[in-house]
């Protein structure tokens, strides 16, 4: 960690050059003597993405920042804030705690947390940007998380863990037995120090696997931003016996869509099917990663279209989880349908269909974007329909 990173006329460059072309002063030699232009490269891209992703940090003064691989890997503020509002009391151990925004957002809700992270670098930055946050509840260490846990005879109220998803050559994994640590072979030794721990995993983790290889699930919290899967939360509580909750969570903007359920809920589930009605309801991201397929159509007392498409119909209007659209007319998948009603701009979405959305652009000469929603999907018949609408809300 380069301290000289946080004079005033490095600060200011940095500023100054958020949107400059990065390969530009990379090739250019450092106006600074003391720092290369590939560390003032680093500081520049990853506060570029710390802009949206973590707005306090982005209007902090002196922050440091990590690579932008490291900043990648992070959590968003938005996902972290959420994240603490499942914990509450007075200790939390956050054990693969990296630049350590968890442990920052955790730092809201619990008196004592501890950072601990195996990079002295990260630990450092860490720590640096800590003090310019005004944390002054977090104590760093760097060592390994399990090691220390081990070594340390304390009980904490939580811990906390975002296992690893690379390998030794730097390649994802999706597995949770693939990652490090391995929660599966620690999880008997995790909960002699704690009665609760959190777990963050990627979205591709397929849940039903996440619960082969884990136990005392009361909680999965599925956490989308902006329609699109961020993390899966496994909450674990010490001899919890009963089925989890599923938890989904959309944050679109200044509206956060939720839908809870049990598996039994899902599992007991009869959908009822009809043709496309007055309204369209397609599931938000968080949803359709739920699995939750049936009785999500049976809360809300709509059709399905499709056992297989995962759209739904209903000739009320209501708030719904995901996006609500209008229907205008449905559609023959014909050409000659669609030229009909003189579409040429439209956006396009698929669900249990053949045609990829490029071949479907080809076919029928359609432009990207405009008020037009053109779903294409199968009907209860299994015929090929093309649901022309626009959009309510999302």
């Amino acid at each position: 960690m380069n301290l000289k990173i946080l004079s005033h006329e490095v600060q200011q460059f940095i500023n100054e050059n958020l949107t400059s072309d990065i390969h530009k002063i990379l090739l250019k030699k450092s106006p600074f003597a003391e720092i290369t232009s590939k560390e003032l490269v680093e500081q520049i891209e990853s506060k570029l993405k710390a802009k949206h992703k973590l707005p306090t940090w982005f209007a902090t003064k002196n922050i440091i920042y990590p690579n932008k691989l490291n900043l990648s890997q992070t959590s968003s503020e938005l996902a972290a804030l959420y994240k603490s509002s499942l914990v509450q009391g007075k200790t939390l151990i956050d054990i693969t705690a990296g630049l350590g925004i968890d442990s920052f957002a955790f730092s809201k809700n619990i008196n004592k947390v501890i950072h601990v992270e195996k990079s002295e670098k990260l630990s450092a930055i860490a720590q640096h940007n800590f003090i310019q946050l005004g944390a002054t509840n977090i104590e760093c260490i760097s060592t390994d998380g399990i090691s220390y846990l081990k070594n340390n005879p304390q009980l904490f109220d939580w811990i906390y863990l975002d296992p690893s998803r690379r390998d030794k050559n730097n390649n994802k994994v999706y597995f949770l037995t693939d990652c490090e640590p391995d929660v599966n072979e620690h999880l008997n030794f995790l909960f002699t120090k704690s009665n609760n721990i959190l777990i963050k995993t990627g979205p591709l983790l397929d849940l039903n696997n996440g619960l082969k290889h884990l136990r005392n699930v009361k909680e999965i919290n599925i956490v989308a931003i902006g329609n699109d899967v961020k993390e899966v939360l496994w909450l674990l509580e010490k001899n919890h016996s009963k089925e989890p909750l599923i938890k989904t969570i959309n944050f679109k903007n200044e509206i956060k869509q939720t839908f809870d359920f049990y598996l039994n809920q899902e599992r007991s589930a009869i959908s009822t099917y009809s043709i496309p009605l007055a309204y369209l309801y397609e599931p938000n991201a968080a949803v359709l990663k739920s699995g939750s397929f049936e009785y999500v159509g049976r809360y809300y007392d709509l059709n399905k279209i499709n056992s297989n498409s995962h759209l739904y119909t209903s000739d009320k209007l209501i708030s719904f989880p995901g996006r609500v659209f209008k229907i205008l007319n449905i559609l023959d998948y014909t050409k000659k349908s669609l030229k009909n009603i003189d579409i040429y701009k439209a956006n396009i979405t698929t669900r249990n269909f053949p045609d990829s959305v490029e071949k479907i652009r080809k076919k029928l000469n359609l432009k990207d974007g405009g008020h037009t929603y053109l779903f294409f999907t199968t009907n209860k018949d299994q015929k090929l329909i093309v649901i022309n609408c626009t959009q309510i809300f999302e």
